[in-house]
């Protein structure tokens, strides 16, 4: 007898994103556990190659089969999951609530808005068998909203990746002018708070000390307006090249800045797992986070959380870490501890048991 299908459907498939590289790490473990399995998207980067399959190439599928929507955007997916024959499962990465969103990027918020009303009415439909969420607090969000059966499971990450080489010139020049680095990670949106951000830098810059840079590493497409605001507070806040945007940066550049960080600084109000948290900790920088969402959960007590919206704190514990050549030893200390709760080969595994025993 055949073994039976498990593919995967994503809303769109981009390179270098947590979920798509999720998905196909699973896929692939999924087939080299005997599954026949794909990852399908109706909007495919190019830099993905035949990794991830068109949508329309998806099999019609049988009563035995599996098919995992990854809900993370509102799409027209939840609709095609029901038509499917056999399981069905989602796995939830979460969505921004629309008020956090609403203020610099109202679109957005409409969005989100609607992908938690599509998540309501996939509850309510009862046609998911399984619902999972990739962080605990995930799941208190699909019980609250009505699934009946769901799991956690974490999300698979291949942390590896960051110990390839890094950018050598992006080093030279981080090198040349050799001060405490503070660094956050990814996309520039609303829910991050960055101008929290950048009013900890000023604080930091004005009273702890002025050797210092602050850099916001990741991508700002679709979030003009966001960007444009905190643009503005740079100015008002009178900082300069010490505080800056990076951009969309390459792998070897987003390792180069790792490596150079003197510190991880999370200021995000709403986080369904936030895998920078990982990437920070497994490259041996120590974190400095606020208390909200998934983060203490994802941290499991391996980073130095706030509740004070204060910057003056956060500057005070960042000058700590800078300066306290034994707290910052424990911490990194403590954030390789929690990364092998992390492992991606027994996460995988995990992911084969769960998926597995629910194809049975």
């Amino acid at each position: 007898m055949k073994p039976p299908r498990i593919d995967q459907l994503l809303a769109a498939a981009h390179d270098g994103d947590a979920t798509g590289d999720a998905a196909l790490a699973l896929a692939g473990r999924l087939r080299a556990s005997g599954y026949p399995a794909e990852v399908f998207a109706p909007s495919i980067d190019a830099a993905l190659g035949e990794r991830v399959e068109a949508l329309e190439d998806l099999p019609a599928g049988d009563a035995g089969d599996t098919t995992i929507l990854h809900f993370n955007v509102p799409s027209p997916l939840g609709e095609l999951l029901a038509s499917r024959p056999g399981r069905r499962l989602i796995v939830y990465h979460n969505l921004t609530p629309p008020e956090l969103l609403v203020a610099h990027c109202p679109q957005i918020a409409r969005l989100t808005a609607l992908g938690r009303r599509q998540l309501g009415a996939l509850a309510r439909s009862g046609i998911v068998d399984l619902a999972i969420g990739v962080s605990e607090y995930n799941t208190r969000d699909l019980v609250e909203t009505g699934f009946r059966k769901t799991a956690t499971l974490p999300l698979p990450i291949d942390l590896g990746r960051l110990s390839g080489p890094g950018d050598p010139v992006l080093e030279v020049e981080l090198a040349r002018t050799p001060m405490p680095t503070f660094i956050t990670v990814g996309r520039v949106a609303p829910n991050k708070r960055i101008e929290e951000f950048l009013k900890i830098a000023a604080y930091y810059l004005r009273y702890v000390s002025p050797e210092a840079r602050f850099l916001i590493v990741g991508g700002t497409r679709g979030l003009e307006p966001y960007l444009d605001a905190l643009i503005e507070l740079h100015g008002d806040l009178q900082l300069d090249e010490r505080v800056r945007f990076t951009g969309k940066v390459s792998l070897a550049g987003l390792i180069s800045y790792y490596r150079a960080a003197t510190a991880y600084v999370c200021t995000s109000a709403h986080e369904g797992f936030c895998a920078p948290l990982l990437e920070a900790m497994s490259s041996g920088v120590p974190i400095v986070a606020r208390r909200a969402a998934a983060v203490p959960e994802t941290l499991g007590g391996a980073g130095v959380l706030i509740d004070d919206g204060d910057p003056a704190a956060w500057a005070e514990m960042l000058r700590l870490v800078a300066a306290d050549a034994e707290l910052r030893g424990r911490l990194v200390e403590l954030g390789a501890r929690r990364v092998r709760d992390f492992d991606s080969d027994r996460v995988l595994e995990r992911w084969v048991r769960t998926l597995g025993s629910s194809s049975s």
